[in-house]
C-alpha cells in the first residue's frame, strides 16, 4: 500500500514536470516564430533583431542553457512516465485507452522523438552550419551578421524546405495535444472554460505551424528574396 502511494505521487509529480516544462518550451516556440517573422520586414530588420540578441551574451546563453535543461528534463521525465504507465497498466486496459485516444495522443512518443531529431537537425543546420557548408555568412550593409541571407539560402533549397515543412507537421502534432494535456494536468479545467482549454493546444499549434510554414514557403516561392 505504501509502495502504491509513493508510485502514485511520483506519477503525479512527473506529470506536473512534463506539463510545466512542455508549456515553457511551447512558449519559446511561439516567441521564436514571432521573431523569425521579421524576415518579412526585410534584411535590416531581421539582422538587427539577431544582433540585439547577440549583444546580450549573458542573457542569450542563460536562455539557451535554460532551454536545454528544460528540454532534457521534459524528455527524460516523459520517457520515465511512459515506461511507468506501461508497466502499471494491464494489457486490456492499455488497448482500450489506445482505441479511445486521439491520433495526436497515441503518437506523442513518436512525434516527440521525431521532433527531437528535427531540432538537432535545425541546430546543426542554422546554428552551427554543419548541414550546408555552401553558404558563407557575411555582413550586411550595417556590418551585422547576415542572418537574413542565411535563411534565404537555406529555404531556397527545395530539399531543405521539405525537411522544415515536415518538421512543422510533427511540431504541430506534438504541441496540439501537449498544450491541452498540460492544462488538464495542471487542473485548469472548469465547465465554463473547458472548451477554451481543449482548443488551446490546436490553436497554439496552428499559430506556430502557420507562422513557420509561411516563412519557408515565402522564401521557396521567391516571395521573399
Amino acid at each position: 500500500m505504501i509502495r502504491l502511494y509513493h508510485q502514485l505521487h511520483a506519477s503525479i509529480g512527473s506529470k506536473l514536470i512534463v506539463a510545466l516544462t512542455g508549456l515553457a518550451l511551447a512558449g519559446f516556440v511561439v516567441f521564436h516564430m514571432i521573431g523569425n517573422l521579421q524576415i518579412f520586414e526585410g534584411r535590416e530588420a531581421l539582422n538587427a533583431y539577431a544582433a540585439f540578441l547577440r549583444d546580450m551574451p549573458i542573457l542569450l546563453w542563460t536562455a539557451r542553457a535554460g532551454l536545454l535543461g528544460l528540454a532534457g528534463i521534459h524528455i527524460w521525465t516523459a520517457i520515465k512516465l511512459a515506461i511507468r504507465n506501461r508497466q502499471a497498466r494491464p494489457l486490456n486496459y492499455t488497448a482500450h485507452v489506445y482505441r479511445q485516444a486521439s491520433f495526436a495522443s497515441r503518437t506523442m512518443a513518436v512525434s516527440g522523438t521525431l521532433l527531437l531529431l528535427f531540432i538537432i537537425f535545425h541546430l546543426l543546420h542554422l546554428t552551427f552550419g554543419v548541414v550546408d557548408r555552401s553558404f558563407t555568412e557575411g555582413l550586411d550593409l550595417r556590418g551585422q551578421r547576415d542572418v537574413y541571407g542565411k535563411m534565404i539560402h537555406a529555404f531556397g533549397n527545395p530539399w531543405l524546405a521539405v525537411v522544415y515543412l515536415a518538421g512543422q507537421a510533427v511540431l504541430g502534432l506534438h504541441v496540439s495535444h501537449g498544450v491541452t494535456s498540460s492544462f488538464q494536468t495542471l487542473g485548469l479545467e472548469h465547465p465554463a472554460l473547458n472548451r477554451m482549454f481543449k482548443a488551446a493546444g490546436p490553436a497554439v499549434a496552428l499559430l506556430v505551424v502557420l507562422g513557420n510554414v509561411v516563412i519557408v514557403l515565402a522564401v521557396l516561392l521567391g516571395v521573399v528574396r
